[in-house]
This record gives C-alpha cells, sequence and structure tokens, in this order.
C-alpha cells in the first residue's frame, strides 16, 4: 500500500547538530519516492517562497505544508495561502523590537532577522543559505507578506510572549535548540494536512508523520503512524507510536524504515 509521509525539515531532515543532511536520509528519501510513495514537507519554514540550506539531490516533494500550515501546495499549485494580518504581524514586530527580541523570518525571497547583532551570535550564521536583513530594515515586514516568524529566545520570553498574544500560537522547539515558531492561532501542520489529504480524496490512515518539535505533535498523534526522532522533545516522543535514532545516527532512514514495515492504525 502506498503511503503519504509528511516529513518536517529542520533537525528532522536537515541537521542543525552537523549543519548538513545525513547521507542516509537523502537515501532514504529518494528510495521512498522511487517506491512510489507521495512525500511532503511539513514545515515551520515557508518553503515555497524561501531557500532551504540544502534537499538531497534528485528529490523533489510532491508538496509542501509551509509556515506551519499557513501554505499548502501540491505540486506547483498553491491550495492554500494564509499570511498572518497587518495588524498583528505589526504588533509582534513592535512588541519584539521595544525589548530587543530576536525574531527572524523570510518574506519575498529575502531573509530577515530584527537585530543583526543578536544575529552574528545565533546559529542562523551557519543554517541560513541567504545574507538577512535587519535592524531597520526589518520594519520592511510591516507591508509584506509573513506567514510565521521564529522567536529565538528562552522558554520564559516565550511564554510571556504566548501571554501577551492569546491569538497566537508559539511552539518551543525544545530545551536543546531552544526558540519557538509563531504562528496564527488558526493555522498548524494538521491543518495543511488535511487540505493535502482532501485534494487526493485520502485520509489520516493513509498518513505517515514524521518529526522532532511542538510544531509536530498534531500531525505525528493525528497520523496513521506517528514518529518521533530521536532528537525530539519528551512530549513527541511520548505521543509518538515509535521513536527512532537520532537525527545523525540515520534517525530519518531508521523513521522511514519502521514505517514501511509496520501497519497504519486505523482511525
Amino acid at each position: 500500500m502506498k503511503k503519504f509521509f509528511f516529513i518536517d525539515y529542520d533537525n528532522t531532515i536537515f541537521s542543525h547538530f552537523s549543519h548538513s543532511i545525513p547521507k542516509s536520509a537523502e537515501n532514504a528519501l529518494l528510495s521512498l519516492q522511487k517506491e512510489g510513495h507521495q512525500v511532503f514537507l511539513a514545515s515551520g519554514r515557508g518553503l515555497y517562497n524561501e531557500s532551504l540550506p540544502a534537499l538531497p539531490k534528485g528529490f523533489t516533494p510532491d508538496g509542501i505544508v509551509g509556515a506551519n500550515g499557513a501554505i499548502v501546495q501540491v505540486g506547483k499549485e498553491v491550495l492554500w495561502e494564509n499570511p498572518m494580518s497587518q495588524e498583528l504581524k505589526s504588533r509582534l514586530i513592535n512588541f519584539a523590537r521595544e525589548r530587543d527580541y530576536f525574531l527572524v523570518t523570510s518574506s519575498e525571497g529575502d531573509f530577515y532577522v530584527s537585530s543583526m547583532r543578536r544575529y552574528e551570535r545565533s546559529h542562523f550564521r551557519y543554517t541560513e543559505p541567504q545574507f538577512p536583513k535587519g535592524d531597520e530594515a526589518f520594519l520592511e515586514l510591516c507591508t509584506k507578506p509573513v506567514y510565521s516568524f521564529f522567536l529565538n529566545e528562552s522558554l520564559e520570553i516565550i511564554e510571556e510572549t504566548q501571554r501577551r498574544f492569546p491569538e497566537l500560537k508559539l511552539f518551543y522547539m525544545g530545551d536543546e535548540l531552544g526558540g519557538a515558531d509563531v504562528i496564527p492561532a488558526e493555522n498548524g501542520k494538521i491543518k495543511g494536512i488535511e487540505r493535502i489529504l482532501a485534494h487526493y480524496g485520502a485520509d489520516f490512515s493513509d498518513t505517515v508523520a514524521i518529526g522532532d518539535s511542538l510544531n509536530d505533535l498534531e500531525m505525528v498523534k493525528g497520523a496513521g503512524i506517528g514518529i518521533a526522532m530521536g532528537n525530539a522533545i519528551q512530549e513527541l516522543k511520548k505521543a509518538a507510536d515509535y521513536v527512532a535514532k537520532h537525527i545523525d545516527d540515520g534517525g530519518l532512514a531508521d523513521a522511514i524504515s519502521y514505517a514501511l514495515t509496520h501497519p497504519l492504525k486505523q482511525h
């Protein structure tokens, strides 16, 4: 039976520990498509308007769930697009700048950071292919489409921001890497997956979901097989049907192998 795979990108496909895609992950993704399975990227990144650090040579995803469900695409067809409202986006930008909180996003092909000083000390120097626009240039985003932000701050600041903005969802990335995806509360990866499945006339019992952080929790819980990477946060591991190896220890290949050799749950 052919399956629909929804796979997170950062620290599921692309390792922020080694700043690369493990060779075993490249081979597993290519083999998966060769066997006729549908493979979709499900990421906090915008994807269709944003550069990725890398993808395996010869691998093109069948579609994307980008910006945590704000962008949904099958092939070149955009099924759904829901950027953050201008009013909400401007309030968040001003809130972060007043407090020197470090926000990151992409828009219309450009990479933006709220503080160049903070960027110089961050992991984004190594994981993003573009040099950013920052400081005063960050204010350009007030009039540009933005689908999600990344707040590169402590859990305490993330929780403070969530209290101040109940109309947003903040997905903490865990103690090891820190930071949080920031999206409108009505978006989410599972909403994007629903739209892709409706396009194909499929349902969640046909799906495999693989991820590592809180923004993957809903899709891992809802999938026919939900898998957490070995480097995933504990909450995701507890919710998963299987915990694979660490990303840099053949984790994605291990996850895919498990999914191909175990039956899907029936919903």
